[in-house]
């Protein structure tokens, strides 16, 4: 089951047991392509010995997820877009 969720900047969003947070967000040109790119924050609020560890805090991007993959046993999130609201 695939769902779409929009997180804003700074804004912590929950999904799940999952808690993310985008701190930075927008384009790129990488080999002249424009991607979309963000730091992202995330945490799994079912492991509590430990509520500052992030199962993930990195920059993802839009077109190669798995440059910096996000590792889970339930739940796979990528990046669509950034977007100026």
């Amino acid at each position: 089951k695939s769902s779409e969720l929009t997180v804003n900047l700074n804004e912590t969003k929950q999904f799940g047991p999952l808690e993310i947070k985008i701190l930075k967000c927008g384009d790129v040109k990488v080999n002249n392509i424009i991607d979309s790119v963000a730091y992202m924050q995330v945490k799994d609020l079912t492991k509590n010995e430990n509520e500052q560890v992030f199962i993930f805090n990195g920059w993802t991007f839009a077109s190669d997820p798995s440059l910096t993959p996000f590792d889970h046993a339930i739940y796979d999130l990528r990046l669509l877009k950034c977007s100026k609201a």
